[in-house]
């Protein structure tokens, strides 16, 4: 059997590209090589191998379970059935705390991201803003905080892979807990600011129900839904951050949301915190996607 006869054969049923993937993935080979190769002969071990591969995303398995790996933000990230699977809109989220981050007022910045899964987005800001031009005088901590052990020993991974494990902490906390009980640690002086980066669940029941089966068979249900409107986790979060006590030490809040929460995650958020400025931006596909709240 050759690879052109796995395109002949499946090509009706899985996306060209998964197909490159998988079969790329089996016989160790890079893509482009699969692509240049059609005529190429499989081994035994190779087929047995492209057909599990197969048999896996027949059942809609997502292919970033599959190869376990996902790129994002420039890096490949481990990825297992105990991590969300990275999408592309949050790198606009990325891209949000990197262009708002104001370093003037403060001499140190702490940045923790709640609900951290694989790692993805801490990785991602430490790897881009520790090689920044950061002011003589000015510190950066990096936060990385999970309910989940098991998503934590993925973070901890891709943090060591891509060379920051010496920058970020990673704590097991269910979301600000760790903080609330060690508010009076260095983090809350007045001369920090603080950088909260939340990309927790946020589909309303009604939305998860009506997901694909890729994401619903597969990925971790705790890690999507969020009660009936999606956004228990959300609110939760803010009760936690009236406990903290903010006083004069700077906060900002970057949020990922689903589009349709916008009206009512602004109403939240006053309920919290009355004098708060909020702003809402836009992904790329022009959907509301990311809250920044100042407070």
């Amino acid at each position: 059997m050759i690879i052109k006869d796995y395109f002949s054969k499946y090509s009706s049923k899985i996306n060209h590209l998964d197909l490159e993937l998988l079969i790329s993935c089996a016989i160790r080979k890079p893509r482009e090589f699969v692509l240049a190769h059609p005529e190429k002969s499989v081994s035994k071990e190779q087929r047995t191998m492209i057909n599990k591969l197969i048999r896996r995303r027949l059942k809609h398995e997502p292919i970033a379970y599959i190869l376990g790996q996902k790129e994002f933000y420039g890096l490949n990230f481990k990825v297992n059935k105990h991590t969300l699977i990275p999408r592309p809109e949050t790198e606009h989220l990325v891209d949000a705390v990197i262009s708002n981050l104001q370093l003037v007022n403060s001499k140190k910045t702490t940045i923790v991201d709640i609900g951290t899964g694989s790692g993805n987005i801490i990785i991602s800001l430490a790897k881009n803003l520790w090689t920044s031009n950061v002011p003589n005088g000015h510190s950066m901590s990096f936060f990385g905080v999970d309910i989940s052990q098991k998503a934590l020993i993925v973070a901890k991974h891709n943090a060591k892979k891509h060379n920051v494990d010496k920058k970020i902490k990673f704590i097991r906390s269910n979301l600000l807990d760790y903080f609330i009980k060690n508010k009076n640690c260095y983090m809350f002086h007045a001369s920090c600011s603080m950088i909260i980066v939340a990309n927790l669940p946020y589909l309303s029941k009604k939305i998860y129900s009506s997901s694909m089966p890729n994401v619903k068979k597969f990925e971790p249900r705790s890690a999507l839904l969020s009660g009936i409107e999606g956004l228990d986790h959300y609110e939760k979060l803010f009760k936690q951050l009236h406990k903290l006590e903010i006083g004069n030490w700077k906060l900002e809040i970057f949020l990922e949301i689903s589009p349709e929460q916008k009206s009512k995650i602004a109403k939240l958020i006053k309920k919290y915190f009355p004098n708060a400025n909020i702003e809402f931006q836009k992904d790329l596909a022009q959907k509301w996607r990311v809250a920044i709240v100042e407070i």
